[in-house]
């Protein structure tokens, strides 16, 4: 039986997971998992750009009879299909921090580069006990005065990792 697992979005300041599996994450002016139409991201009025707060994701393996998990990755479609002047920017960190509100892109990088061929590392493993696994999947959308008021597309991400 392969191994089970859930995505979790990880929010405050003790690291509260909420299930996202088979769910959707809201980037939004915000701390929290929910998925609502509350604290929206703003088009700015004049040259600059709005930052969502952080996603802090993470592997949490709940069971199955797996020997071991390795190389657990994300990536995406490689095409930004959420229009012109909304960015998605990631990056992988060991540790986990309340998530804040970001300022700049430095340290991250644009998600849409990480694909199948070439995705973002989230760690090596071995992994061979329930519990959260690998680093956490840090991401943050960026939305400059280029882009268009209202809703955006949805886009996939996709979280992989191999199992024996």
């Amino acid at each position: 039986m392969p191994a089970t697992v859930q995505l979790v979005e990880k929010n405050g300041a003790g690291g509260t997971p909420t299930d996202k599996t088979s769910g959707n994450i809201r980037f939004k002016n915000a701390d929290n998992s929910t998925v609502d139409l509350n604290n929206p991201m703003v088009v700015p009025s004049a040259p600059g750009f709005d930052y969502s707060f952080e996603k802090w994701l993470r592997l949490n393996v709940t069971g199955g009879s797996y020997s071991q998990i390795t190389n657990v990755r994300a990536y995406s479609d490689g095409s930004n299909g959420m229009g012109t002047g909304v960015e998605v920017y990631a990056k992988a960190v060991a540790t986990y921090a309340t998530p804040a509100e970001a300022t700049a892109t430095t340290g991250y990088t644009n998600f849409f580069t990480y694909t199948s061929g070439a995705a973002l590392s989230l760690g090596a493993g071995p992994f061979t006990s329930t519990g959260e696994k690998g680093d956490h999947l840090v991401m943050m959308l960026r939305v400059s005065e280029a882009a268009s008021a209202g809703l955006t597309p949805s886009e996939t991400l996709t979280l992989a990792w191999d199992e024996i």
